[in-house]
């Protein structure tokens, strides 16, 4: 009787915190923590940009392979936390809501009935040791789950890389040259896939999966991922991960 009269409402999985149910499953504060992409961002990669700029310094400078890509907010204040509490704290229980906020982005940006299947980046067997989880393949399996879309594994890591978090820009492309194999070529023949990953800097690793796939004959490419950083010619100071 009290459970009806006095219903319980859900926590949040950043802070604990008792909050009415939504589209989102975050509380408002932790929500507002969030540097969310509305506007200014770059029409191919969806990096933050300044006013009035077309395209970031990475997409003038290089081949993109993918057509587009879309980001959910900043890697800064609180999504920078809850990615860090998700991977390597691991709170798996932050899947859900990190995955609703990209579903959201997704209706925003793309039309979900334009893709066949989605995929993610993989990580290597010692990394996948190291942390328990893929948390790309945690957020593929939500997103997949809502658009009832095929989730599909489509690449594996060959070999172990260096953390793309420790290296240059010039260092993180040679560290990924080579680094994708495909799975299931069958599956991929002529197929729109979306690509799922959590963070979004100089675009390294999503550019080169997209290669790959489109070499295995893909017919298109797009890219979804949790956060982002900013232009360099916006913001030199921001630490890229």
């Amino acid at each position: 009787m009290c459970d009806l009269i006095y219903p319980e409402f859900p926590k949040c999985p950043v802070c604990e915190n008792e909050f009415e149910a939504r589209e989102v499953e975050l509380c408002e504060k932790c929500i507002e923590k969030i540097n969310f992409v509305y506007e200014d961002y770059c029409s191919k990669c969806g990096k933050v940009v300044d006013e009035n700029t077309e395209l970031c310094v990475d997409c003038k400078s290089y081949e993109r392979y993918f057509t587009t890509a879309r980001t959910v907010g900043v890697y800064d204040g609180g999504l920078k936390e809850y990615i860090k509490f998700f991977k390597y704290q691991k709170r798996r229980r932050l899947a859900k809501s990190l995955a609703q906020l990209m579903i959201i982005y997704i209706e925003r940006f793309y039309d979900p009935r334009e893709f066949d299947l989605i995929t993610y980046i993989p990580l290597h067997k010692s990394r996948m040791q190291e942390r328990g989880f893929n948390q790309a393949y945690l957020l593929a399996k939500e997103i997949a789950d809502y658009f009832n879309w095929p989730l599909l594994s489509l690449l594996m890591r060959e070999q172990a890389t260096v953390k793309q978090s420790k290296l240059s820009k010039l260092a993180r492309r040679k560290n990924l040259k080579q680094q994708f194999k495909v799975i299931n070529h069958q599956q991929i023949n002529q197929q729109k896939i979306l690509l799922v990953d959590d963070i979004y800097t100089t675009g390294a690793t999503v550019n080169q999966a997209s290669k790959v796939l489109l070499r295995a004959k893909a017919k298109e490419i797009k890219v979804i991922t949790l956060a982002t950083g900013k232009d360099l010619n916006l913001n030199k100071g921001i630490a890229e991960f």
